[in-house]
C-alpha cells in the first residue's frame, strides 16, 4: 500500500464498532423472540432469493457463495453470537490492539443489565461490562458505549417497546443508573444508533420487532419519541459528567439522481428526506459531535421515493453498492453543521474478504481528501471488529476484519485487518 493520508492527524481515532446482541447474542429481548418466530421462514425466504437485502435480491454468484447458510433456519438464531458474553472479547481486544486500534464501540444490552422492570441493574453483568471496559483500558483502547442498540427487554416491548411514550423517560433512568452502576470515566458516549432504520425497518417495511408494514402514524410516533428519548439522555450525561461527548450515530446515505430529469431529481429529494434528514436536524443542537454511519450509495430514478436502480457497481455480500466516493460526498454533505465528525460505523459484508482492503483504502482517502477541504473529522470506526450476528440477515453476512467460526469461536485476523494496520501505523508515523 502506497497511500500517503497527509491529512490526516496523527492523533486519529482509527477503531472498530461492535453491538450487543451481534456479538454477545441476544438474551430476553424482543430481538431473541423475534428470532424464535422467524428463523424458520427467513430461511424459506433466501431459498428462492427473493429477499430484498437493501438492493433487491443477491447476485447470483453471491448467492452461490451463501445460499447453504442463508437457508439454514439457525443462521438466524444469535445463539452466543460470537461469545463475547462467554469472555472472548479478550482475544478481539488482543487482535485491535495489534492492529493498533485506539477506540472499540460496544453496547451493554440492556436485557443482561434490567432484565425485569426492578430499577436495580443486575450485578453480574455490570461486573461483566466493567471489566470489558477495564480491558480495553489497559491496552489504549476507548471504550464508546451505545446506550440503545436496536434491542429491548422483553418487559419493555411488552409495554409497547418505542411506541409507548413512556420508553423516553425509562432509558433517561436507565442512562443515569447505568453510568452510576458502571462507575467508570467515558470521552464519548452515544446515546441511540440509527434511529432513522430502526423506525423504517420496524414500522415502515415490517421486517425487524416490531413487524408493523407501512404503519405511517405509529412510526412518526416512534421517531417522536427517538427523539425526545435521545434529548432527555443527553441532559442526564451532562449532568453525570459534563466533559462527556455525546450524540446519537445517524445512517446516512448517498443518493444521486439517475439523470438530469426532474423528475429523478424530485425522487432523489423526497428519498434524501426519507433517509437522511427525519433525525439529525432535530437533535442538532444536543449533540457535540455528528457520529455518522455510512452504507449506502444508491441512485433514484423516477419521483417515487426509495426507487433505486442497478448501477452495476461492485456489491457486497448483501448487495450493497460499493462506491468509492459516497464517504467523502456524505462528508461534505454535513459541512452546514458545523460540528465535529466521527464515522461510528463503515464497511462491507465481505466473506471471503475481496473487498474489504480497498473499502477501506477508499473510505481513508475519502477522509483525507475531505479533511483537506475543511471538514472536521476526527475518528473512523470500522464496522465491524469481528463477525457477528447480523439482525435479519443472519451470521452469514460476515462484516469482520476478524473472522469467527461461529461452532469453535476461533479467530483468525483477515488480510484486510492487515491493511488497515498498515493503514494506521503510515497515518502514525508519517
Amino acid at each position: 500500500m502506497t497511500e500517503i493520508f497527509e491529512n490526516i492527524p496523527q492523533d486519529f481515532m482509527f477503531g472498530a464498532s461492535t453491538a450487543g446482541g451481534q456479538v454477545e447474542g441476544n438474551h430476553n429481548s424482543d430481538w431473541e423472540d423475534f428470532e424464535k418466530r422467524n428463523s424458520i421462514s427467513l430461511a424459506a425466504d433466501s431459498k428462492a432469493n427473493n429477499k430484498d437485502y437493501g438492493n433487491g435480491s443477491l447476485p447470483p454468484k453471491t448467492y452461490e457463495l451463501l445460499k447453504d447458510e442463508l437457508s439454514d433456519p439457525l443462521n438466524y438464531i444469535s445463539g452466543s453470537a460470537a461469545g463475547w458474553r462467554q469472555g472472548h472479547y479478550i482475544e478481539d481486544l488482543d487482535l485491535a490492539q495489534d492492529m493498533g486500534l485506539t477506540a472499540i464501540r460496544f453496547s451493554p444490552e440492556r436485557s443482561w443489565l434490567q432484565p425485569s422492570s426492578s430499577p436495580i441493574l443486575d450485578e453480574e453483568a455490570i461486573v461483566h461490562y466493567r471489566k470489558f471496559i477495564d480491558e480495553c483500558i489497559k491496552r489504549g483502547i476507548e471504550p464508546i458505549p451505545t446506550l440503545f442498540h436496536f434491542t429491548n427487554p422483553l418487559w419493555i416491548q411488552n409495554k409497547g417497546g418505542w411506541e409507548n411514550k413512556d420508553i423516553r423517560e425509562s432509558y433517561n433512568r436507565y442512562t443515569k443508573s447505568l453510568l452510576q452502576s458502571l462507575d467508570r470515566e467515558f470521552r464519548h458516549v452515544l446515546t441511540i444508533n440509527e434511529p432513522e432504520v430502526y423506525t423504517f425497518m420496524g414500522w415502515i417495511a415490517g421486517e425487524w420487532p416490531q413487524e408493523r408494514k407501512i404503519a405511517l402514524i405509529k412510526a412518526m410516533h416512534v421517531r417522536k419519541n427517538l427523539i425526545e428519548a435521545h434529548k432527555k439522555m443527553y441532559s442526564t450525561i451532562k449532568e453525570y459528567d459534563d466533559t462527556i461527548l455525546i450524540s446519537a450515530s445517524v445512517n446516512l446515505q448517498d443518493i444521486e439522481p439517475s439523470s438530469s430529469r426532474k423528475s429523478d431529481k424530485i425522487g432523489t429529494s423526497l428519498s434524501e428526506k426519507m433517509s437522511n434528514t427525519l433525525f439529525l436536524p432535530k437533535i442538532k443542537d444536543e449533540i457535540d459531535f455528528i457520529a455518522l454511519n455510512h452504507y449506502l450509495h444508491n441512485v433514484q430514478r423516477g419521483v417515487i421515493p426509495i426507487k433505486y436502480i442497478d448501477t452495476g457497481e461492485p456489491k457486497s455480500d448483501i448487495g450493497w453498492n460499493l462506491n468509492p466516493d459516497s464517504l467523502y460526498r456524505v462528508l461534505l454533505s454535513l459541512r452546514k453543521y458545523k460540528k465535529p465528525i466521527i464515522i461510528t460505523e463503515h464497511g462491507v459484508a465481505d466473506k471471503k474478504d475481496t473487498n474489504r482492503s480497498q473499502v477501506l483504502i477508499n473510505a481513508i482517502s475519502s477522509i483525507n481528501r475531505a479533511i483537506g477541504e475543511g471538514i472536521d473529522v476526527r475518528g473512523y470506526l470500522h464496522w465491524s471488529l469481528i463477525d457477528n450476528f447480523e439482525w435479519d440477515k443472519g451470521k452469514a453476512m460476515r462484516f469482520g476484519l476478524i473472522e469467527v467460526d461461529y461452532k469453535t469461536q476461533k479467530r483468525t485476523p483477515r488480510k484486510s485487518a492487515t491493511t488497515y494496520a498498515d493503514i494506521i501505523r503510515k497515518t502514525r508515523y508519517k
